[in-house]
């Protein structure tokens, strides 16, 4: 079973060969670590899936060797956050790691910035993104939250373009897999599964993780919602400029958690911050 400090599952969908190119060619790049350090993989599912796709996608494994082909389970809008379940019980039986990171394959990720990070925050039940505590159920349209009660608002959660679970949380995870409630928004089914251990939150502004992007700012180590070109320029910033942007510019502000305020109040965005 391989072993590595890191474990990273980057989240993309069975058609997706041209973004994982990209994702490839571009912040996978930044680390020369060898595999006891870190180690990808883009899970995907395969079940029900047509001859042709499973043909395509057993070539780039061929290719690759980074695709982690899940047999029981079948890619579809309503199963994100299966997927993510699948996922950590893949991550279990296959690796023997301490961490993994979760990320879109829209996600640009500073990588050696942000391993240097992660051995500095390093805890036993870590769970590190960009959290959100105030956001309502949606009770409308495809993304309804029909058996949300837990709540006049969701749980605390690292919103989805990228965050970090320790070992011991996937471990539970992938252990406990048959009991976990399954809600459409998958990372809002993350939070609440863990909302009842000794979990080590840790909110950090430099996960650029929210539905979309609040610009672009040198502290970032995870930054969301890019295009293929726009990884390509950020990577090339990186190589040639030692830096994640050319310029820094902000489209929206960020915010600091805030554990001793009601839910409805955690997460104030102050104008004027230099939060990144």
């Amino acid at each position: 079973m391989p072993d590595t400090f890191l474990l990273i599952t980057i989240m993309s969908s069975p058609n997706d060969s041209a973004v994982r190119a990209v994702v490839r060619d571009t912040w996978l790049k930044l680390s020369h670590k060898g595999s006891a350090v870190i180690q990808h993989r883009f899970p995907i599912g395969v079940k029900g899936m047509s001859e042709t796709m499973r043909s395509h996608l057993e070539e780039e494994q061929q290719l690759h060797g980074d695709l982690a082909l899940i047999e029981s389970l079948e890619e579809a809008y309503s199963n994100l956050a299966l997927k993510t379940l699948r996922t950590m019980e893949y991550a279990f039986q296959n690796f023997r790691f301490q961490y993994i990171l979760k990320v879109d394959s829209d996600s640009f990720v500073r990588l050696g910035a942000f391993i240097k990070s992660l051995k500095d925050i390093q805890h036993p039940r870590l769970y590190w993104g960009f959290l959100d505590g105030r956001a309502k159920p949606i009770r409308k349209g495809k993304w309804r939250e029909a058996d949300w009660m837990l709540c006049d608002r969701y749980l605390p959660y690292q919103l989805g373009g990228g965050y970090v679970l320790s070992y011991e949380l996937v471990r539970f995870l992938a252990l406990n897999a048959r009991l976990l409630k399954m809600y459409k928004n998958e990372d809002v089914s993350v939070g609440a599964w863990l909302a009842g251990l000794d979990v080590k939150y840790v909110h950090d502004p430099r996960f650029d993780t929210e539905w979309v992007s609040r610009g672009c700012n040198n502290e970032y180590l995870i930054t969301h919602k890019k295009s293929p070109a726009e990884m390509e320029i950020l990577y090339n910033n990186m190589v040639n400029l030692r830096r994640l942007c050319e310029k820094e510019y902000r489209t929206r502000y960020s915010y600091v958690y805030d554990w001793t305020a009601l839910p409805s109040e955690c997460c104030q965005r102050r104008n004027g911050t230099n939060i990144p």
